[in-house]
């Protein structure tokens, strides 16, 4: 379709029809109605030329009148009729003169939909018939729940290291097939192995002979899921989430969206009627070395960072299907917790921030409209040399010299392969090592999602970002017992960082709280590693965000702190994602209750303020702004803290608080080592 528009004559109408998901119309090339009418009629006695293009079929032109049949009735009939359309074409279009860029609607419209709701299937009305897939669902009283739907094409074989390819079969359609029904296997994507090779495995995935949504690990792992209310209908257009789930980059997580979209119902809703809620969508991304090897090879021949090209695709397959499952696709917020939540400040950066895609009869259209992140990473990207150094790792422990033979091992070779390694220089590999590569000029991925939002590259939708108060307590190790053992475990986190950065992240970070059966820096290193890896970017991007956005565009902040049994004791206090068991579970809490409320309208008060939960009292959040005030969530007791006993557990309580001083100094201090953490300005892997 395009080479055709590209060599088409310069005063030529265009007249696309999408495919049935989308049937609007537009025009292409104003050139044709931008003067007027007098001009149509100058080139109707010219030369008249109309190409009408119908999407997948050849386009048809209807060549120069003959003025000998010029009396033909047909033919007057026929020049009349076109006529009458320029006529209304120039009415419609030329009054205001405007560029052809401006038939898109502009950011804050919403498209009007021309969905129509496809028959339902006589045998079961909650089967789903898309144009490659039927599906049945396993339902609950409340829920449907329709697991394992492939998004994209088998990403072993020829597909490995290459960004996510169409999906080049059908399920359960054509003569004597049966719909999908979920029979219980995960699909999953492959998961990291231990470092040490006699712990590894070449026998817990399944191979190219098995298909993937029937069985436990694969690389044909590219699916998702559905969970939409019981009485959701096609064309429904309710609120959607996507939820990506964490996993640190190296675990394929499995997250089952049913319980919330349960608990997003309201049998009376803002306006006084039904509200059927939500309707929820989680994936599958690979992890590990099929989502994150990168290096020269790869770049000459293939793509990098395909976890999150799979959740790009995985964005698009929501735009095309998900109004056949009762969801708007003009309405849909991503959420991600950890590594997830890194994924959403990644996905929020893609393309310098343009998170539009083309839509074929439509234009260009957003992926999605607003954002949750949970406590999320803060990845260090891989420089060209440390890329180069773990494809290397793959390659020679496959003895492949090329990229074609990795390809070709045989699939438990290459997951025996993927563990985590360590940085060059280094003898231990970080806790969460798999990562991002920078990619040049013109990718999709070419920054730190932090530095990406502090120079205004990033999509503007509204945010809720947030952080607990104790990131790093559990994502280090307990027996760290000595400055070296600080120092080193830092190291091999942060390679690039110099002796004199270490000697002030010890100042920055005093061992000045023990803790029993833990070494004596534990609680040091925990600080500084939370705030590295999570709290300190999350917070300057956050802040970048509310100096960034226009008024219309909020961004909220929050804090979690909030602990649970022995934690408050124990030293842990409120470990890394602790929202994530409050988000997707049945109960209703209050962290839950602003989050709904955001899914839904994209303003985390807007349903509490209407109909709020019986007995229930929760602070209204404001935006962030320059005053650096965020909602706060705890269940301690006023005047208790992290060190305290059990007795100091209350009720749950919300309030916005402003800006915390020593946090804005200690984020200083780790802003001005992002290039040595691999945040900012990582060079781009460059083909000789």
């Amino acid at each position: 379709m395009l080479g055709r528009l590209a060599t088409a004559p310069k005063d030529t109408f265009f007249v696309s029809v999408s495919s049935l998901s989308f049937p609007e119309f537009h025009v292409r090339n104003a050139d044709a109605y931008s003067n007027g009418i007098a001009i149509i009629f100058q080139r109707f006695a010219r030369d008249f030329t109309f190409f009408y293009n119908l999407q997948y079929m050849p386009t048809m032109a209807i060549r120069p009148l003959n003025s000998s049949l010029i009396f033909d009735r047909r033919v007057i009939l026929a020049l009349t009729a076109a006529v009458v359309l320029a006529f209304t074409f120039a009415f419609l279009y030329s009054p205001d003169l405007r560029p052809s860029s401006e038939w898109l609607p502009p950011l804050s419209s919403k498209p009007t939909s021309t969905f129509s709701a496809p028959l339902k299937n006589t045998e079961d009305p909650y089967i789903v018939e898309l144009d490659y897939l039927a599906i049945k669902p396993n339902v609950s009283d409340k829920v449907r729940f329709y697991w394992n739907i492939p998004y994209a094409a088998d990403a072993g074989g020829q597909n490995r290291f290459r960004g996510p390819q169409p999906v080049n079969r059908t399920y359960g359609v054509g003569r004597g097939e049966k719909p999908l029904v979920w029979d219980g296997s995960l699909g999953m994507c492959p998961r990291i192995q231990k470092i040490d090779p006699t712990q590894r495995n070449r026998e817990d995935i399944s191979g190219p002979d098995v298909l993937g949504i029937k069985t436990r690990s694969t690389e044909d792992c590219l699916s998702l899921n559905v969970f939409t209310p019981i009485d959701a209908e096609a064309g429904d257009d309710l609120p959607v989430l996507v939820n990506i789930p964490g996993g640190g980059f190296h675990l394929p997580g499995r997250s089952n969206g049913g319980e919330m979209v349960e608990k997003a119902r309201r049998e009376k809703g803002v306006d006084g009627k039904l509200d059927k809620g939500i309707v929820v969508v989680t994936m599958y991304y690979r992890n590990g070395i099929y989502g994150f090897l990168s290096g020269k090879e790869i770049a000459k021949d293939g793509d990098y960072n395909n976890a999150l090209r799979d959740q790009r695709a995985a964005l698009e397959w929501v735009q095309k299907y998900i109004r056949y499952f009762g969801g708007n696709p003009d309405h849909v917020v991503i959420m991600g917790t950890s590594a997830g939540g890194a994924s959403v400040m990644l996905q929020l950066t893609a393309n310098e921030g343009d998170n539009y895609h083309p839509v074929p009869g439509v234009g260009r259209k957003q992926l999605f409209h607003g954002a949750i992140a949970q406590s999320p990473a803060s990845p260090t990207f891989f420089t060209p040399d440390q890329a180069e150094k773990f494809y290397n790792e793959v390659a020679d422990g496959l003895n492949c010299t090329d990229i074609a033979c990795v390809r070709n091992a045989a699939t438990g070779d290459l997951y025996y392969e993927n563990y985590p390694m360590n940085f060059p220089g280094r003898d231990t590999p970080p806790r969460w090592m798999w990562a991002p590569t920078t990619e040049p000029a013109g990718g999709m991925f070419t920054a730190p999602a932090p530095a990406a939002i502090m120079a205004d590259r990033y999509a503007k939708v509204p945010t809720i970002i947030g952080f607990t108060s104790n990131e790093g307590s559990d994502q280090v190790k307990k027996t760290t017992d000595n400055e070296g053992e600080f120092k080193s475990y830092l190291k091999d986190h942060y390679p690039l960082l110099t002796d004199e950065d270490l000697s002030t992240l010890v100042s920055t970070y005093p061992n000045d709280r023990h803790w029993p059966d833990s070494g004596a820096w534990w609680d040091a290193v925990a600080k500084a590693q939370g705030d590295i890896r999570y709290i300190c970017p999350t917070y300057l991007a956050s802040n970048a965000m509310s100096l960034h956005n226009p008024p219309s565009v909020p961004t909220y902040q929050y804090q979690w702190d909030v602990m649970w049994g022995p934690d408050i004791e124990n030293g842990y206090g409120t470990k890394h994602a602790g929202t994530v068991g409050q988000v997707m579970v049945r109960r209703q809490n209050e962290i839950s209750d602003y989050f709904i409320s955001f899914v839904k309208f994209l303003d985390p008060n807007r349903e509490h303020d209407v109909i709020p939960r019986e007995n229930v009292k929760i602070a209204k959040w404001e935006p962030l702004d320059n005053t650096g005030r965020r909602m706060f969530f705890t269940n301690i007791k006023e005047g208790g803290q992290r060190g305290d006993g059990q007795n100091m557990y209350g009720k749950m309580r919300t309030e916005m608080r402003g800006r915390d001083d020593e946090r804005e100094r200690k984020c200083g201090v780790i802003r001005g080592m992002f290039r040595r953490l691999q945040f900012e300005g990582v060079e781009p892997l460059k083909l000789d």
